[in-house]
């Protein structure tokens, strides 16, 4: 199993940074290995709707999909994603900080048959990139 979970702060209130994570068409602005996202799809997920995406990990472009899994409106999204054989559990959490909201993205992946073989590097990856995309958004977001 790999697991990682990587978070931020940031000078926005939480209803800001909810919205903006929320709306899968802005993931390619801080997720750098999301190539692009369809204009119609929805501001919010809808749970239980399945969403094409257009990722480009280390491998090359492929086509996939994040299904909403789980929905709290202003505070957490919890996605299942299907791409190259792989289907990672994605959850985005954001709380209230001193200094404005917490974001922490939470990345768990059982990868299975041959990709079994590609785990270690992958345990390697996850966590190196999941912590490029929170300080991506940090980026983004702040003024």
């Amino acid at each position: 199993m790999i697991k990682s979970a990587e978070s931020v702060v940031m000078a926005r209130t939480p209803e800001e940074v909810f919205q903006y994570v929320a709306d899968l068409r802005n993931e390619p602005n801080w997720h750098v290995d999301i190539a692009s996202v369809p204009d119609q799809t929805d501001p919010v997920p809808i749970v239980g709707k399945t969403y094409p995406l257009k990722f480009k990990p280390f491998m090359g472009k492929t086509d996939g999909t994040f299904t909403a899994l789980d929905v709290k409106p202003g505070s957490r999204l919890e996605y299942r994603a299907d791409f190259a054989g792989l289907q990672p559990r994605i959850t985005y959490t954001v709380e209230p900080a001193v200094e404005g909201a917490r974001f922490t993205r939470a990345v768990e992946m059982q990868p299975s048959g041959l990709k079994m073989l590609m785990t270690p590097m992958m345990a390697y990856m996850v966590p190196r990139r999941n912590k490029v995309f929170v300080q991506n958004l940090k980026r983004v977001l702040e003024p």
